[in-house]
């Protein structure tokens, strides 16, 4: 960790892998592990091996290829060695059959002389009999997905009262084909506390975290990212500014691109809350994503900006790491970052072909050189003229927002009025009925 200013933040520069043998592993797992030529540790598991060894639930997002697997597999197989169960132990839930059946064999060869059984349930058409048998036979990890689950527990095949380890892989994906159905299932199995719960996602979907709180408990949370590395899509500006100009020149920017919905980045929490406090008092509807909030506050606060109740996101680099949404047209470091890959980081919220306006004041005036430097590239400067347009007092910008805000309630009322009078049943007219003639 590193301090600034008396916040504590990630480390901003990539942890390495060490030796499996620096973790409390069970020794045959851990001469297993060397026999098949895994030695060392990759960034997420040296992340989340020494809190899941300890029986912590935890969210983990890191891409594809990173380790998650390994990472969940080594403490499935170390809880195996030390509690020898006798019926269902682990179960790991994944998106489809293909993925069971490769971890269910990836699982056997590693501990084929372990003293427990592994087996997939899983099929894309028909019952898979040789599984059924093995499930039956009471297996002690089984690699399935939720529609098969689903029926092991129609069946009532498998005693979940036993289970000791849940795993829902690449959860970001499951939750979104079907949430409900996901919920009402997992609502089935052991409650959290009674069991160890580990999810992993490659995308933070809010709608994936959400279902995950209810899951887990007290999660640790550990999110890896790489930073953005190609910034040819983007538009980059940097506006030299005093640190007593930069929150005029902050409105006046807003102003200038329309009142779009922006991220905006400080480097200190206090400052970032106070400039929060400010752009409400104006009128703006702000959030400040906090990074000692609780994680049903914080996602409370992403899915206001995610959605119509926020329009600007203050955070700081501690939070970076919560925000995914995507599509923001417009990220504004009022404080230039302290180092080149807090700058990328901070460059992934924005949308591939979104701005990044940058404040440097006289302390970020320190920090540009090392930044540029590591990018590769000067940052194009720009220059804010007129000043009348581009430094905005609070009163006039709060005059402007309620000026737009009346204008918009107007059109809001208006709109149920016109969909009132298009919806308005058309009578038809009635054809006057013409007298019979009368008979010869």
């Amino acid at each position: 960790m590193t301090e600034a200013r008396g916040e504590i933040r990630p480390l901003a520069v990539a942890l390495h892998g060490r030796p499996f043998a620096a973790f409390p592993l069970h020794p045959t797992l851990l001469e297993t592990l060397e026999k098949n030529g895994f030695t060392k540790s990759t960034i997420i598991q040296d992340l989340f091996l020494p809190q899941a060894l300890k029986g912590h639930d935890a969210i983990v997002k890191a891409r594809r290829g990173s380790g998650k697997a390994l990472a969940y597999i080594i403490v499935i197989l170390d809880r195996l060695l030390r509690e020898e169960p006798k019926g269902l132990h682990s179960l790991v839930l994944v998106t489809n059959p293909e993925r069971a059946l490769e971890l269910t064999n990836f699982v056997k060869g590693l501990a084929r002389d372990f003293p427990f059984s592994a087996t997939a349930f899983a099929s894309a058409d028909k019952i898979p009999e040789d599984q059924l048998k093995a499930v039956e036979k009471g297996a002690n990890v089984i690699f399935t997905t939720p529609h098969w689950l689903n029926r092991l527990l129609k069946w009532k095949l498998i005693p979940t009262q036993q289970l000791k380890v849940l795993v829902l892989d690449e959860f970001d994906q499951m939750a979104l084909e079907n949430k409900t159905f996901l919920e009402n299932l997992l609502a089935k199995l052991p409650l959290p506390g009674e069991r160890q719960g580990l999810v992993f996602m490659e995308n933070l979907r809010y709608e994936a975290l959400e279902t995950a709180y209810k899951f887990l408990k007290d999660p640790d949370e550990i999110y890896i990212e790489i930073g953005r590395e190609d910034f040819n899509e983007l538009e980059l500006s940097l506006i030299h500014v005093s640190r007593e100009e930069k929150f005029m020149l902050l409105l006046g920017v807003l102003a200038q691109h329309g009142w779009q919905k922006a991220i905006i980045f400080v480097n200190n929490k206090l400052e970032a809350q106070s400039l929060c406090d400010e752009l409400k008092k104006i009128g703006f509807r702000a959030v400040f994503l906090k990074p000692d909030l609780g994680p049903e506050y914080r996602l409370r606060f992403l899915k206001q900006f995610a959605g119509q109740d926020a329009d600007i996101l203050i955070a700081t680099d501690a939070g970076c790491r919560f925000i995914q949404q995507d599509g923001v047209p417009l990220l504004i470091n009022y404080d230039l970052p302290e180092s080149a890959e807090e700058f990328r980081q901070r460059a992934l919220k924005v949308a591939d072909n979104g701005k990044i306006i940058s404040f440097c004041d006289e302390d970020g005036a320190f920090y540009l050189e090392f930044i540029e430097k590591d990018l590769g590239f000067k940052i194009p400067v720009i220059f804010p003229e007129p000043e009348d347009k581009w430094f905005l007092s609070p009163v006039i910008v709060k005059e402007m927002l309620s000026k737009r805000e009346k204008s918009l309630a107007t059109k809001r009322q208006a709109r149920p009025r016109a969909a009132k009078q298009q919806k308005k049943p058309i009578r038809p007219t009635r054809r006057p009925i013409k007298p019979k003639k009368p008979g010869p």
